[in-house]
């Protein structure tokens, strides 16, 4: 961990404000499925199984997080119907066939078939609205025989924090210190912002988990690092487009978050702070 790094990109997230921060999650790829599915079906609870559960299939895709919500979309819309946990799993199972999901096809359909035939389905169904948010992420990880701080099973709750923010306008009371998925974006600007030169995920995840305190500390709200991920995983992809060229990715990274809602200087100073050790990044052999 890099402290005179972390400090700084701490001060230039702690600038956005926290309403800065959550306007991220709108531009999460799975936001307007979930806002979609919510117009087009009655059933909230079925529409929060269904992301839940397609979420534990989010691994290496065949194209992007933006391809896998919106063909999860598609093939929810052009079923019809979620009146009922039969229509549920038709459409994950539809969904697995689709291009999206082509890679290690018969592990992500082994893991699905576990995760319907653990109970965990009825189980939320009768059971997430009267208890506490990380007993449903013990279910999950359960239902999965997976870890709970493994990815997609933290993905598919910070999906389920998304899904009640839409519905209530409030995010479910997880833990603050919530891991978060230690995918390639998040290393991608761990290594870019300069906070950690090592892609080791316990490195990685101490260094924003120290990010994230002072964050929290310096606005006076806590902040989950379920918000700070809606940050690192856009600008990752954003620099990743970019061919990681550094003005090309601040370039990008302001636009992109002038339309978050970000206004100067405090956008331009987060595009220059994540970005910070991007060149000496591009050395590293």
């Amino acid at each position: 961990m890099r402290e005179e790094r972390v400090k700084a990109v701490s001060e230039a997230i702690a600038d956005i404000g926290y309403e800065g921060i959550v306007a991220f999650d709108q531009f999460e790829p799975e936001y307007n499925t979930i806002k979609r599915l919510y117009r087009e079906f009655e059933d909230t609870d079925r529409v929060q199984l269904l992301v839940i559960c397609a979420t534990t299939q989010d691994f290496q895709l065949n194209g992007d997080a933006q391809a896998f919500w919106r063909t999860l979309t598609d093939i929810s819309l052009e079923h019809g119907s979620l009146g009922s946990l039969t229509d549920v799993e038709t459409i994950l199972w539809e969904f697995m066939e689709e291009p999206v999901n082509a890679r290690f096809t018969s592990m992500k359909s082994a893991r699905l078939e576990k995760l319907l035939n653990s109970g965990f389905a009825e189980w939320f169904l009768a059971n997430h609205r009267d208890v506490e948010p990380f007993e449903v992420w013990e279910q999950l990880a359960d239902g999965i025989e997976n870890k709970k701080r493994k990815k997609t099973v933290v993905l598919s709750m910070k999906i389920y924090d998304i899904a009640h923010l839409i519905e209530t306008g409030e995010y479910l009371e997880f833990p603050y210190d919530i891991p978060i998925p230690c995918d390639l974006q998040v290393e991608r600007v761990s290594e870019t912002s300069g906070i950690t030169e090592s892609t080791e995920t316990n490195k990685v995840m101490a260094a924003w988990t120290e990010v994230m305190e002072r964050v929290s500390e310096k606005i006076g709200h806590p902040i989950s690092l379920l918000r700070i991920d809606s940050i690192i995983w856009q600008a990752g992809q954003i620099i990743g487009k970019a061919g990681e060229n550094l003005e090309e990715s601040r370039h990008a990274l302001d636009a992109h978050f002038q339309e978050v809602g970000l206004e100067n200087p405090e956008r331009t100073a987060l595009a220059n702070e994540l970005t910070a050790s991007l060149e000496q990044h591009l050395e590293i052999p």
